[in-house]
């Protein structure tokens, strides 16, 4: 950057990068008020002004979903109001969390919204707050809410969610728990459900109206092939790591120096079959106690697996009220999703922009945080949109992969004289022709021109 912009590398160091983001006002942390938008919310309705200058922005469709990250908050700060501890999906419930909301244009996956909201708050508490901010941004950018259809997943699809949404005058398309759906939509036999366009191969559908949450709305069985080929895969595993660690139990507990008592081996067995969906309804076990010690002898239930390939697996009951949305176009909604996914498995993992591990731990540097990571998100997918160009099947991590290998190199060679200056070269390295193509889009000669000559001596 400082051979970009010409400025001097003192600019950019860690004290002078929070210096100048410390001159953002920023007001206290409102989880349940709208009221007075402060410099980072009004900088987000500034950038999506940007984004639909540049035609990337379709309004019609947007995703959304929450996610939590760890932090290294310490437990005696109580001047921090957004760490808190939680349920952590990266397993690290010692630790205080942050939760975000996040909300991406549905076709080029540009961040339009986000919002930072308490740990402690489930994805159904984060949605509640997430709502009323998100519709009173909509009405500042002046996008209608009723050309806006909100598609998420089943973690937020709570009662209260749905009757705010109703009041809000937006459209949404979301899934449903499995309990929750109406038995008549989910069980639906495999012979009436119909097979979409070629666009979404091994993906069959049925839509039905049904009475859910108080009032009618569209309900869609969604099978699909390929979801269940995963299912399957990921359950066989379970039940092989599962029926081992039983056997080991059963092992252990013919010791003679073995000491579990009936109570601390059942609940050993039960969070076992707790530790992976359905293992509860496959696996079936009897204890008994013979000769003083402990016996366990478990099995299978073919039956129950067969019931599950039948009726459960690879089906997903979607809802919407948008009654007159066909089968097709909610399934095609709803499929985006794991788009949104993919970005917080990019921010945790640290393969896109690595949001942590953040050592943060006052509000406001919290917030700074959340925006630049999902400015970051925001410039990666732009770029990945300008690659699609010249590369129309490629991904973002191939995109990475690919611009990961190309290189400017300086050569220097030694001056011509006693007194002469030393010479440099600058050469780029040898690229394939997908490094061309992206190098060509992405205007790569303007920022590393060829350069043959003599250095320059700076006083």
């Amino acid at each position: 950057m400082p051979s970009l912009w010409h400025l001097p590398a003192e600019r950019f160091t860690s004290q002078a990068f929070w210096d100048c983001f410390d001159q953002i006002q920023l007001g206290p942390l409102q989880t349940d008020a709208v009221d007075g938008h402060d410099e980072l919310d009004r900088a987000q309705g500034q950038l999506l002004g940007l984004w639909k200058a540049q035609q990337l922005v379709g309004p019609r469709l947007l995703s959304y979903d929450a996610t939590n990250f760890y932090t290294f908050v310490a437990s005696t700060n109580d001047r921090n109001t957004i760490a808190r501890r939680g349920h952590n999906r990266q397993g690290r419930h010692n630790l205080r969390q942050v939760g975000l909301s996040y909300v991406p244009d549905g076709t080029h996956g540009l961040s339009l919204y986000h919002h930072v909201y308490p740990g402690n708050l489930s994805d159904a508490g984060g949605f509640s707050t997430s709502l009323p901010r998100l519709s009173q941004f909509l009405g500042d950018i002046q996008v209608a809410r009723g050309s806006v259809t909100l598609v998420f997943d089943k973690g937020a699809a709570a009662l209260a969610n749905t009757l705010a949404l109703d009041q809000s005058g937006v459209g949404w398309v979301s899934a449903l728990p499995w309990n929750q759906a109406p038995p008549a939509c989910r069980g639906t036999p495999s012979d009436q459900l119909t097979a979409l366009s070629p666009d979404q191969p091994s993906v069959q559908a049925a839509h039905t109206t049904q009475v859910v949450h108080g009032r009618e709305r569209a309900c869609v069985l969604r099978y699909s092939a390929l979801f269940l080929s995963e299912q399957v895969h990921s359950l066989s595993t379970s039940l092989a790591t599962t029926t081992q660690a039983l056997r080991r139990l059963s092992v252990d507990l013919a010791r003679p120096d073995c000491r579990l008592i009936e109570a601390q081996i059942r609940t050993k067995i039960t969070r076992r079959l707790a530790a992976a969906q359905f293992l509860d309804v496959l696996i079936r076990y009897t204890l008994v106690r013979t000769n003083g010690h402990w016996r366990v002898q478990f099995d299978v239930d073919t039956a129950a697996f067969h019931r599950l390939l039948i009726e459960r697996l690879g089906r997903t009951v979607l809802m919407t009220n948008r009654l007159d949305c066909s089968a097709e176009k909610v399934v095609a909604a709803y499929g985006g999703q794991p788009n949104v996914e993919q970005v917080f498995r990019g921010l945790k993992d640290g393969d896109w922009l690595g949001w942590g591990p953040m050592y943060h731990w006052t509000d406001r540097k919290i917030r700074v945080h959340a925006f630049y990571c999902m400015l970051g998100i925001s410039l990666l997918h732009y770029v990945h949109s300008h690659a699609r160009r010249v590369c129309q099947q490629i991904t973002v991590d191939q995109l990475k992969a690919e611009l990961a290998g190309i290189y400017d190199f300086v050569l220097l060679y030694p001056p011509q004289g006693q007194k002469g200056p030393p010479r440099t070269a600058s050469v780029q390295s040898k690229q394939t022709l997908t490094q061309v193509l992206l190098a060509q889009a992405l205007g790569f000669d303007a920022f590393a021109p060829r350069r043959v000559g003599k250095t320059r001596r700076r006083s």
